[in-house]
């Protein structure tokens, strides 16, 4: 069994992916506050940092920094490494909001804190 460090959930949201010089979209398959599965055929190479944007409305984005750490035939799985404040609260919502489970979501929360600039 496949133990998660942090609640994972469905999200189906777009995202734009940069990597060196290249932006390419794919869609969001799920996304915890510790990373984010995204759907795509381009090809990134393992452990490379990207800059992610998650077009979650219209008024509403999240960025992030992270670095791409599982590869699979649908897309790929990044770790966050770094993002804003604003863009924080905006993923710990989405997740909170599917979780449902505010105790653990706040745990999860203090264990992302030296992430968040």
């Amino acid at each position: 069994m496949n133990k998660r460090d942090f609640t994972r959930v469905d999200l189906s949201e777009w995202a734009s992916v940069k990597y060196e010089e290249q932006i390419f979209f794919g869609d969001i398959g799920n996304v915890s506050l510790q990373g984010l599965f995204i759907k795509t055929e381009h090809e990134i190479p393992m452990y490379v940092p990207v800059e992610v944007t998650v077009y979650h409305s219209a008024a509403t984005s999240i960025h992030l920094s992270a670095n791409v750490v599982r590869r699979e035939d649908s897309g790929f799985g990044m770790q966050i490494k770094e993002l804003d404040v604003n863009s924080f609260v905006h993923l710990r919502n989405v997740v909170a909001k599917k979780c449902h489970d505010h105790e653990l979501i706040m745990r999860e929360t203090y264990k992302m804190a030296n992430c968040i600039h």
